[in-house]
């Protein structure tokens, strides 16, 4: 018999726990688990023919669909909301959940201490700092050791040369906790050569971040889109270097640190939360939570086009190498599954 997960959720193209769901089929299909999807809050139809093509199955949901099975959820809040239903209906073998954030949800702590929930998956240390002595306070936590994927092979490798200008941005969704109230002044504080422009590029921006951080600066040279109007691939490959400072969000797997590296962006991020672990300093990018040095790095990588070029590099390296092996990030899954 080919074994099999439920999920309970649909992957994305936009969104950290859904993109990183969808990378994991990636690795579900490789090493041969049937993928049952079951959509709790709609689906894009692009994705549907994605999973569609890959293998995957697609359940409409009721509340007895997950009886007697291996249940995924990636930080679905409506899964939350179900999961009475669901036992009471018919009860999973195991479930196996995900907080992406570094902080517990009530229906998660509610579910914890009915006995609901088998496994925790952390994808950091510092998440689980975070969050393990909460759930520890309403019972016994049982975790397995996961390793977050991404497939890296989707995104061909590819470095953007300067021509005659340094581009420079960031994305996220539009969250004012995601923003710093000083974005624009970081940016703005960029110096160049004199035969470069300097260009601003922010994805993800809409009211709530316009109110965090006011208007941009006059004479800097921006351009912003509104969260999903364009691919995320399309916003890495325009520019060279990503200034990810947030406003109080403690970044706890961002993704947007591995598209960049996969990409060629060479990623400037605090010096805390999940960062440490994940970037190596002045050898796949830079960390500061000071505004005027992230400003500083992002100046100094201008000027030297060999080294920004060498960090891209060792960034992707990184990334391949170190961060997302796939035989790594599968012996987690072997062991709870």
């Amino acid at each position: 018999m080919i074994p099999e997960v439920w999920v309970a959720g649909f992957p994305s193209y936009y969104g950290g726990a859904d993109t990183e769901l969808d990378h994991n089929i990636d690795l579900f299909r490789k090493f041969g688990l049937e993928v049952n999807l079951v959509p709790m809050f709609g689906c894009d139809e692009r994705m549907v023919v994605s999973v569609l093509t890959r293998g995957c199955k697609i359940f409409s949901y009721r509340d007895d669909i997950f009886g007697g099975k291996t249940v995924i959820s990636y930080c679905n809040g409506q899964f939350l909301s179900k999961l009475p239903f669901i036992v009471r209906a018919a009860r999973p073998e195991r479930v196996i959940w995900f907080n992406c954030m570094t902080y517990t949800f009530d229906k998660e702590k509610e579910a914890h201490a009915q006995g609901w929930i088998d496994y925790f998956g952390f994808q950091t240390e510092f998440q689980k700092r975070c969050l393990l002595p909460h759930l520890e306070q309403l019972g016994p936590v049982r975790t397995f050791p996961y390793k977050p994927f991404f497939d890296v092979h989707k995104i061909p490798w590819r470095y953007r040369e300067w021509e005659g200008s340094y581009r420079l941005g960031r994305i996220s969704r539009d969250d004012a906790y995601k923003f710093a109230a000083d974005t624009w002044r970081i940016f703005d504080r960029v110096l160049v050569p004199k035969h470069l422009k300097k260009k601003v590029f922010i994805l993800g921006y809409g009211p709530n971040a316009a109110k965090k951080v006011g208007p941009p600066p006059p004479g800097l040279d921006w351009l912003t889109w509104s969260p999903g109007a364009i691919p995320a691939g399309q916003f890495y490959n325009t520019i060279d270097t990503m200034i990810h400072k947030t406003g109080g969000s403690r970044e706890n797997y961002p993704r947007v640190l591995l598209e960049a590296w996969a990409h060629g962006v060479v990623p400037i991020v605090e010096h805390d939360y999940a960062f440490p672990e994940l970037v190596i300093h002045g050898e796949t990018g830079f960390m500061s939570s000071d505004s005027d040095e992230m400003s500083y790095y992002a100046s100094t990588l201008c000027m030297n086009s060999k080294e920004h070029r060498r960090l891209a590099e060792n960034g992707r390296q990184h990334l391949e190498t170190k961060l997302i092996n796939g035989e790594a990030c599968w012996r987690g899954w072997a062991e709870v599954l």
